[in-house]
């Protein structure tokens, strides 16, 4: 039953021809910011750098609008009572919502290989580099599902629930809630900045480190999400 729910999920994003759209926007987005703002051609990128940098602001734009009918569509057309009969526990639920939308993430970031394969061809990759920074693409994308997910069971359209993810998928990868913690928490300990910024966390997988900090940030972050995710499922069900 759990995977019959993925599955549901799969073939209805996947029947509807704004998944096409939004494949086509990541891949424009992705080409424009590496080839025009981050001089992909005229720089050495054998880590693909100018790649990467910018990925996480694309995925704050496209994974809410992956993410954004999860839990909306199905409350809005009032499938959600018939999914809550589903001899399915909420965690089940919570699990396959959240797996449906990470695969599809995972998908449209293979629409990158065609860029590493014509890279290959004229400049000498450093692997290694690439591998850490498809890491750090693979969590973002997590987090940022775990997210849209959580917003999307909170509101009743999807149209609000992209905005919220996208309002959120931007303030978390661009703004230092590191700083603003340490600012209001004058005692708190100095490396708190670092631990909790996206932005040093995801630095350290472009730079070729797989960090266990950094990886433990991204890990548990997701895993949160998706427990307030559960709470919530967990909440229509005591109703």
């Amino acid at each position: 039953m759990q995977t019959a729910i993925y599955k549901r999920d799969l073939v209805s994003f996947f029947n509807n021809k704004t998944a096409y759209i939004i494949f086509v926007v990541y891949s424009l987005l992705s080409s424009v910011m590496a080839f025009f703002w981050g001089d992909f051609f005229t720089t050495y990128n054998s880590s693909m750098s100018s790649f990467f940098v910018f990925q996480p602001n694309i995925l704050a734009i496209i994974i809410p609008a992956i993410a954004m009918r999860s839990w909306a569509d199905e409350k809005r057309s009032g499938t959600v009572e018939n999914l809550l009969t589903f001899p399915l526990s909420n965690l089940n639920l919570t699990v396959s919502k959240f797996v449906a939308v990470f695969s599809i993430s995972l998908i449209m970031i293979l629409f990158s290989l065609p860029l590493l394969i014509t890279s290959a061809i004229y400049i000498p990759i450093d692997y290694g580099s690439v591998l850490c920074s498809y890491i750090a693409l693979l969590l973002t994308s997590m987090v940022l599902s775990a997210y849209c997910c959580l917003v999307s069971s909170l509101v009743a359209t999807p149209a609000v629930a992209y905005l919220l993810g996208l309002l959120g998928g931007v303030l978390w990868t661009n703004f230092s809630f590191g700083n603003i913690i340490t600012s209001l928490w004058h005692n708190a300990p100095f490396y708190f900045d670092g631990i909790l910024n996206f932005s040093n966390n995801y630095q350290n997988f472009l730079n070729g480190q797989l960090n266990f900090y950094s990886l433990i940030y991204f890990i548990s972050l997701a895993f949160l999400l998706l427990f307030y995710n559960f709470l919530v499922v967990e909440n229509w069900r005591a109703r």
